[in-house]
Formats: structure tokens, C-alpha cells, sequence
């Protein structure tokens, strides 16, 4: 019997140890090792009590023994029904059951204290019932073979039943006969049921692999040493075909272009040596029909066969790769000329000025007049003349020069070879030679010029952004000689620019912070040398930096719009110190303001000029509006309206410079003037006799026109006593008083007028 019992114990150990074994290799199944647990319990279960209960007399040893057996056998059937409730995927409360187990030791060791005979009744259906549990739980999951495996532990059940039934001490032969075929076949089927699942699950998830590739999106491409062996259906839609290629067509010498087939080559056999590798790339691969595809892809080691191959996952990545071309063509090419644009040439330029580099040579050329074209045959012909230009530049320079396009007229041209000066210069003379040709646009001949700006790498510039300026410092100098023209920088065009660009930066600033004030030239009556009024001058004194010369400010002024700004400042200067003399001497003399063409494109600015006046209760007479020959020719239709509001309203106004224009005598009738001033470049020759005689003339015209003739810039006593002879009735210059500031021009006008009595004083009370 022992030796029965020995055999039963040892088959379930080795039955344990085998479905531990299986776990082994698929350790996610840990209902599997549950059940390996189970068999092994149940033998030490077995070995403990059965075997040993007879080895030991009574006492102390022999209840630890028991108890031992006892702990080992509940545990076993808890291993079982937790496996069983795994098996089912049920969740497992590890806390309840100890609490089970060891609620049914205390159970068994209190019966057995007390009564052996109850407590192998009451183990004998704890064991069944636990058998019952399990068997009811792989009932449920349905199957036919789990089902024979449910009745094995229905009959395991049975079994445990049965020995406390035939046998006081459950020792009885039929028991343990029947418990070791009951367990060799439940443990049989434990086995077979979990290989089963193994496969089933294997199987399910290469249906579910199968679904995904065959219904993916991505491309999925298997292959070992160039030969396919695997493609979905999304990577055959990729390379135009449903039919996968046969495995003796090499595809690195039918999709790959040559010009890439020694890098895929290195890419797979890296992947064949290396199982962790994941190499992500882009590359171009030739469909079924010749036509290049731009795949993303990443590619890592898979095992096919039991070999390695490289699994390759694709995306047809071509929309986007050419979106980003088209941008990225948009971001470095002109779409009107087809050239290169700015990003394109600063790039080039950035690759060539490296330390140590080659001599280059920078040509930044510019249409002169080129508006003009816009304005008068339209923007469609502009463009084409545009495109006209650059097909006949590009077709006829030199292959290393390199030409793009940076603005609206403006191109540049990257002359590699032209190293040196004489290079450069013949690079530039070819250029002009090269538009001397006229374009036919739009039914008519247009001539270009160009005005060219040259710079050379490195003297001129170290770095893309410097070049550039240098060659377009150069241009614009070039621009302003007449016609055609080529310059090379130096580094006075730089200056220029920057003091250029300092003095218009600085003008904004002044103006809030004040800077400008006026001074007053006086102005004499001919014959009597009496003075008969002012000319205000704007100056501007810059802290720390003394005064600016109104030869840089204006013109800066103007050309960034400012000028309406500070015409405005000048007036209201030039009004409150009308009011200060008013108030002072009770009378005045004219003061003259010039004032810019560009303050007249603004509709308002008379009514604006007389609401000042009015504001410092100015009378009529006292403001004067100076005004430049070719401002009031040029911009006639704007100028003339206002002009006539101006002198109706009691402000004279003057034509300044005169004699550097183009005044017809229609148009010197037609303007609502009260005085032209001579031009310096006229009194300078003075007494020249061919110089007087345009005096004289210019005099008689503006005596029969009823209007005053000032002599400007008059600096030597011959100058003033031909002027007066010649029929000037008023002088300006050094020779009789420079500019003066306000203080000097106080006490000058003090020389000539009485202070009035405080009763007589507008704005003072007689006490």
C-alpha cells in the first residue's frame, strides 16, 4: 500500500514538474503554473499524511506532520481553483484566499484534535468540493475538450470522496487506484488543455497579424537578401501592382535607383546582424511603371523561417515630400523670372564666405526707371519684360556665374570665377553690354539700363549680409549717374549709408524731445538797406553731438516722411515768436517759412496754417509761406488751390529759387505770389555782365508781374550794389546778416522798432 501511495506521489510531482516546465515557456500563462503548484502540493500533501501518519508515534511530531499535510493538501486544491478561475480569466483575490486556506487548516487541525475520522471526512469534501468548483468553472468555458477535462475533475471529486467512504483512514487500495489514473489522465489533460490555448491564442494572433497587414495602410514588406518574401496588400498598391514579385527577382536592382542601392545594401545587412535594430529612413524606390515613390520607412530584424529578415514598414510618403519640395522651391525660387530668388542667393552666399574660401565677386544690378514701365504700359508688361531679362542674362553669362532674382527690378549675379578687380569690371561692362539691345514687350521697343553695384569677397565683405550691402550701397551710388553705370564699393558708400540711416532713425526722437528750434535771417530793402523782414531756418542742435546740418536733415526728412512733422513744429516756432514780437513791440515784420512740396499732398494744410495764425492772434501780413520753384510747377494741381486760400487770408507767399526750375510765364502769371527770390547761383557772378543781364531780365519780369525781386546769397558789396542796380528791391545774405538766433534777432528788431507803450500792447491792460 505504501508503495502505491509512493508511486501516486511521485507521478504528480513529475506531473507538476512538467506543466511547471511548460510554464516555463509561456509565462504569461500563470494558470499553468497554478496547476504545476497544484500537482506539487498534492504529492508533498500525500507524502506528509498518508505515508508518513504510520512513521511517527503519537504526539507532537505526529500532529506537526498532520498539520503540515494538512496546509499542504488545501493549498494544493487552492492552486487548482485559482488556476481553473485564471484559465476563465477571472480575477483572483490573493488576501481571500489565504484567509480560505488557512480557515480550512484551523478547521481540519480542530477536528483532527478532537476526532481523526471527522477530519478526513471533512477534508475528503473539501477536497471534492474544491475538485467540483474547478471542474464547474472549465465547464463554463464551453468547448468540447474542456468539458472531457471538467468531468476529469469531477471525477478526481469522486475519488476524494471515496476514500473516507471505503476506508476509515482513506488508505483504501481502490482509492489510490483510482486516484492515480483520475490524476495521470486530469493532469494529462491539464497539459494538452494548455497547449491547446497556447495554440489558439497563437493562432488567433496570427489571424489578428494577417487582418491588420492585410487591412493596414502601411505598407509591410518582408525580405532576406533582396528576395521577397512577404508584402501586403498596401505595400503592392504602393508599387502599382496586386501580385507579389517572385522570390528570384532581385528588388535592390528592380525599385532601387542606382544611385541609392549601396546604402539600402548596407541598411539590410545591418539589420540581418543586429536583432535590435530600428533604423528609420527616406528614400526614393521606382514603382511598377518606372515612376519614382518617396517612402518613409523604418526597418528592424523579424524572424521568418526561423532566419533572420528585415520587416520593413513603408509609407507612401510622396504627397507630402513633393508639398515640401513645391515649398521649399517656393522659398528659394521666383515664380515671375523662374530664377533663384533672395533666400536662394543669401544661401549660396552663406556656403561661399567661409573662412579661408575662394575670392568671389557679388554684382547687384538694378532697372533704372523701371516704374515707369508699370505706369505706362501696365504690370503685365512690366513682368514680361522682367522674364525677358532674366532669359537673356541667364542664357548669356558665364557658367560659374550664378544669377537670382532679389526684389522687383533688382537682381544679383555670384561670379565665382571673376577673383580680382579687372575680372570683376569686365563681368560688370558685360553686363550693361548685354541689355543694350532693346526688348520687344508688348508691341514696343524698351531700352534697359542697368545700374550696377560690385563688391568682391573678401575685402568688401566677410559674410553673405555685409556683401550684399556693400554691392547694394554700390548700386544705389551708381543710380544716381545718368544712364547705364557700373560702381565698385568702397568704404565711404558704408558710411554714407550708415550716417544716413542714423540721422533718419534720430529724426523721430528729436522731434519729441525738441531739439529743433529756429533761426532768423534778415532780409534788407534795396537802396535804403532798411530791414523789411526775416527768413526762419530750422537747426537742429543734438545733444552731445552739436548741430546737424539742414543739408543732411532735411533731405532725410523727406525721404522718410517726417518733413510734414517738422514743418509743422517750424510754423508753430515761427508763430509764437511772431505773438512774443507782437506782444513786445506792439508790431512786427514778416517772417518767411519755407515750407515742403510734400506738406502740400496733405488737403488741409492750409486751413491748418491759417487756424495757427489765428490761435496767436497773428494779423495778416506778419506770415510769410516760401515756396520752390519746381514744388509749385510739379505739383501744381495740389499747390495752386491752396495757395490762392493762403493769399486771400493775408499770407504773401514766395517763389524760393528761382531760376533753378522750369517756370513758364503762363504759369508764373497764374500762381497767387507777392515775391520771387533769385537763386544764389544767380547773384554769385554778380557784377559778371552776362550774369546781370539774366538779373536784369529776371527783374523786369517780376516788376511787370507787380512783385518783389529778393537777391539771395548775397556775400560782397559788388554782389549788392548790381543787384540794387539791376532792380532787386530786396537782399539777403552774409554781407548784410548771417542767421541769428531768437536773442540776436530781438535786439536787431529793438535797433529798428519802438517797444510800444503798454496801453498799445495787444493782450496788456493801459494800468
Amino acid at each position: 500500500m505504501t508503495a502505491l501511495m509512493l508511486v501516486s506521489a511521485s507521478l504528480n510531482l513529475m506531473l507538476g514538474g512538467a506543466l511547471l516546465l511548460l510554464w516555463s515557456q509561456e509565462k504569461h500563462k500563470d494558470y499553468v503554473r497554478d496547476w504545476g503548484w497544484s500537482w506539487m502540493l498534492l504529492a508533498l500533501g500525500l507524502i506528509l499524511g498518508p505515508i508518513m501518519q504510520d512513521w511517527l508515534e503519537p504526539g507532537p511530531l505526529r500532529n506537526l506532520q498532520a498539520l503540515l499535510a494538512s496546509v499542504a493538501l488545501m493549498s494544493s486544491q487552492a492552486f487548482q481553483t485559482v488556476g481553473a478561475l485564471r484559465y476563465r480569466d477571472r480575477r483572483v483575490s490573493l488576501p481571500l484566499t489565504l484567509a480560505l486556506v488557512l480557515a480550512a487548516v484551523v478547521v481540519l487541525a480542530s477536528l483532527g484534535m478532537q476526532d481523526m475520522r471527522q477530519a478526513i471526512v471533512a477534508g475528503a469534501v473539501m477536497l471534492a468540493s474544491m475538485c467540483l468548483v474547478s471542474g464547474w468553472l472549465i465547464w463554463l468555458a464551453g468547448h468540447r475538450f474542456e468539458r472531457w477535462v471538467a468531468m476529469g475533475f469531477v471525477a478526481l471529486a469522486a475519488v476524494h470522496i471515496s476514500g473516507p467512504l471505503l476506508d476509515p483512514k482513506a488508505q483504501s487500495l481502490m482509492t489510490y487506484s483510482a486516484g492515480i489514473l483520475v490524476q495521470t489522465t486530469l493532469s494529462l489533460g491539464l497539459i494538452l488543455l494548455s497547449v491547446r490555448r497556447a495554440h489558439a491564442l497563437a493562432r488567433h494572433q496570427g489571424e489578428r497579424f494577417t487582418r491588420l497587414a492585410e487591412f493596414s495602410l502601411q505598407g509591410l514588406v518582408v525580405m532576406r537578401h533582396h528576395r521577397l518574401l512577404y508584402a501586403n496588400p498596401a505595400a503592392l498598391r504602393t508599387f502599382g501592382t496586386d501580385r507579389m514579385p517572385a522570390e528570384t527577382v532581385d528588388l535592390l536592382a528592380r525599385f532601387v535607383p542606382p544611385e541609392q542601392q549601396e546604402a539600402a545594401r548596407e541598411r539590410h545587412a545591418r539589420v540581418l546582424t543586429d536583432r535590435n535594430a530600428h533604423l528609420e529612413w527616406e528614400s526614393h524606390r521606382l514603382g511598377m511603371d518606372g515612376q519614382a515613390i518617396h517612402l518613409h520607412c523604418l526597418s528592424s530584424q523579424v524572424e521568418w523561417d526561423d532566419e533572420p529578415a528585415e520587416l520593413i514598414v513603408m509609407i507612401d510618403d510622396s504627397s507630402r515630400y513633393e508639398a515640401v519640395e513645391a515649398l521649399r522651391r517656393q522659398a528659394l525660387h521666383d515664380e515671375l523670372t523662374d530664377l533663384p530668388n533672395r533666400n536662394h542667393a543669401v544661401t549660396r552666399l552663406q556656403q561661399l564666405c567661409r573662412p579661408g574660401g575662394t575670392p568671389f565677386t557679388v554684382l547687384s544690378a538694378d532697372l533704372d526707371r523701371f516704374q515707369l514701365v508699370n505706369e505706362t504700359l501696365g504690370h503685365e508688361a512690366g513682368d514680361a519684360l522682367l522674364r525677358a531679362i532674366a532669359r537673356r542674362l541667364h542664357r548669356q553669362l558665364p557658367l560659374d556665374a550664378e544669377l537670382a532674382r532679389l526684389g522687383e527690378d533688382q537682381f544679383v549675379v555670384i561670379a565665382t570665377e571673376a577673383c580680382d578687380t579687372l575680372a570683376a569690371q569686365a563681368l560688370a561692362e558685360r553686363l550693361l553690354a548685354m541689355l543694350a539691345k532693346p526688348f520687344a514687350i508688348s508691341g514696343a521697343e524698351l531700352f534697359v539700363h542697368l545700374s550696377i553695384g560690385v563688391a568682391l569677397f573678401p575685402q568688401d565683405g566677410r559674410d553673405a549680409a555685409t556683401l550684399l550691402r556693400a554691392a547694394d550701397s554700390a548700386m544705389h551710388r551708381a543710380k544716381s549717374t545718368a544712364g547705364a553705370s557700373w560702381l565698385f564699393f568702397d568704404a565711404t558708400m558704408k558710411q554714407a549709408a550708415q550716417a544716413r540711416l542714423e540721422i533718419e532713425q534720430a529724426l523721430g526722437r528729436a522731434l519729441s524731445a525738441g531739439e529743433f528750434l529756429l533761426e532768423y535771417q534778415p532780409k534788407f530793402t534795396a537802396g535804403s538797406r532798411k530791414l523789411c523782414g526775416f527768413e526762419a531756418l530750422v537747426r537742429w542742435e543734438r545733444p552731445e553731438r552739436g548741430r546737424v546740418s539742414p543739408a543732411q536733415f532735411i533731405p532725410a526728412a523727406e525721404r522718410t516722411g517726417q518733413i510734414k512733422a517738422l514743418g509743422e513744429l517750424i510754423l508753430k516756432l515761427a508763430c509764437a515768436q511772431l505773438q512774443e514780437w507782437q506782444r513786445r513791440f506792439g508790431q512786427g515784420l514778416p517772417v518767411a517759412v519755407n515750407v515742403s512740396p510734400l506738406q502740400f499732398e496733405d488737403p488741409d494744410f492750409a486751413t491748418r496754417l491759417l487756424a495757427l495764425q489765428r490761435e496767436h492772434g497773428l494779423p495778416r501780413g506778419l506770415l510769410e509761406v516760401e515756396i520752390t520753384e519746381t514744388a509749385a510747377i510739379g505739383h501744381v494741381e495740389r499747390v495752386l488751390p491752396q495757395l490762392a486760400q493762403l493769399r486771400e487770408a493775408g499770407v504773401s507767399i514766395s517763389l524760393d529759387d528761382f531760376g533753378t526750375g522750369q517756370s513758364s510765364l503762363t504759369m508764373l502769371r497764374q500762381l497767387p505770389i507777392a515775391a520771387m527770390k533769385l537763386d544764389r547761383s544767380l547773384i554769385t557772378p554778380l557784377p559778371a555782365a552776362d550774369a546781370g543781364a539774366i538779373v536784369q531780365a529776371a527783374c523786369v519780369l517780376g516788376r511787370s508781374l507787380k512783385l518783389d525781386i529778393v537777391a539771395e546769397g548775397v556775400e560782397t558789396y559788388a554782389q549788392a550794389a548790381a543787384a540794387e542796380a539791376l532792380g532787386c528791391t530786396q537782399l539777403q545774405g552774409y554781407l548784410l546778416g548771417r542767421p541769428l538766433p531768437e536773442a540776436g534777432a530781438t535786439r536787431l528788431l529793438e535797433q529798428v522798432l519802438q517797444p510800444a507803450p503798454a496801453a498799445a500792447r495787444p493782450g496788456l491792460s493801459a494800468g
